[in-house]
């Protein structure tokens, strides 16, 4: 086919061929594979075009997930899958990124961890929880999890067990309905019960 006319809309190129048919390209699609009015190009080559313009479309986004946030491998797949780009397209951008360490599982699971652990307060057993939930593989999770400053961890729940007991106080008299909730209070922040019973012990106890 020959191309007969190339209509720049956007960052996209309208190519039009002699038979009427037309494709739209990623404008570096077209620039980096020198295409001209009056070329003449076979099926095969159409169809390489398509997919090197599917493949920067798709890098663009990746790169705008990026630019917004770190994310997981994992999270990131899903996200392409959502714009609709092929399976193909999407693990090659997966690849390139993790060849240039664009995209690190390790490293997003230590932010991960300095942001939730340490900033957000979270438990190890809520932390576990939510890196499964991005697709970390189980063993950079064990590794990583590995770091965590149990003492911190402990400072932390004691801090906000302190504030919580308070208003369970102002409501509850029984010293078992204050554990009950007190417990389910650090629990549902991921704390480990070994940890919790630690509190109890600090926070209840006999006069």
């Amino acid at each position: 086919m020959i191309i007969t006319a190339l209509q720049q809309k956007g960052n996209n190129v309208l190519v039009c061929f002699d038979d009427g048919e037309f494709i739209t390209l990623d404008y570096r699609t077209v620039t980096d594979n020198g295409l001209r009015k009056n070329d003449l190009i076979d099926d095969k080559k159409i169809e390489f075009l398509i997919s090197a313009s599917e493949f920067q479309k798709a890098k663009d986004s990746a790169f705008r997930f990026l630019g917004r946030r770190h994310h997981s491998t994992s999270e990131l797949r899903t996200k392409l899958i959502k714009k609709k780009y092929s399976k193909e397209i999407i693990e090659k951008i997966l690849t390139d990124l993790t060849d240039k360490k664009l995209l690190d599982d390790e490293q997003f699971a230590e932010a991960f961890l300095e942001e939730r652990s340490v900033k957000k307060k979270i438990g190890i057993n809520k932390l576990k929880a939510e890196l499964y939930k991005k697709g970390i593989n189980r063993n950079i999770i064990e590794k990583t999890l590995l770091s965590v400053d149990h003492e911190l961890s402990y400072e932390q729940a004691l801090d906000l067990a302190k504030h919580k007991i308070d208003s369970i106080k102002r409501k509850e008299t029984d010293r078992r309905k204050i554990k009950a909730k007190l417990y389910s209070s650090l629990s549902s922040r991921g704390f480990e019960s070994d940890l919790i019973v630690k509190i109890f012990n600090e926070l209840l106890k006999e006069d």
